[in-house]
């Protein structure tokens, strides 16, 4: 199976693993229970879509363990709310769970909080597959902004 994203990895000359997973994964835990090789709980990081006051779609990319701080992002894009499962697969081509960062076509924030790993891994737009790198290579493939959203 060839991967969007891993196809632009490629093409932009990043190192990366394809993580294979058994079942369709939709939770961090999905992940790590269906991982067919070991995945680091603490690695895994995810997209979450929302919907500005406006109806205009943007990204946030987070540690899997996090939560948005939706206080946080007001100063940037108002007030703002998870978008509904029909509106993720509208506005990413994919179902919750399978969103990849590297593929979108909307503001993405990245919570600073993403850099202390040396390895993340996330959604691939599949969701029988994931993709893992190092944070410092995501510059490379995708326009983002860094930001401290994250509930801690």
């Amino acid at each position: 199976m060839q991967l969007a994203s891993a196809k632009l990895l490629e093409e932009k000359g990043v190192d990366y693993r394809v993580v294979e997973l058994t079942d369709r994964a939709v939770t961090v835990e999905d992940v790590v229970r269906y991982a067919k090789h070991e995945v680091d709980l603490d690695e895994i990081c995810k997209t979450i879509i929302l919907k500005d006051g406006e109806g205009l779609m943007h990204a946030v990319f987070l540690r899997g363990g996090d939560r948005i701080d939706f206080r946080k992002l007001r100063g940037l894009i108002g007030k703002a709310s998870v978008a509904a499962p029909d509106e993720v697969e509208e506005t990413t081509g994919v179902k919750p769970g399978a969103v990849c960062p590297l593929t979108l076509d909307v503001p993405l924030y990245v919570d600073e909080r993403v850099f202390m790993k040396e390895r993340i891994n996330f959604g691939s737009g599949n969701h029988l597959y994931g993709i893992e790198l190092s944070p410092k290579d995501l510059a490379k493939v995708m326009d983002f902004k860094v930001i401290d959203t994250a509930k801690v």
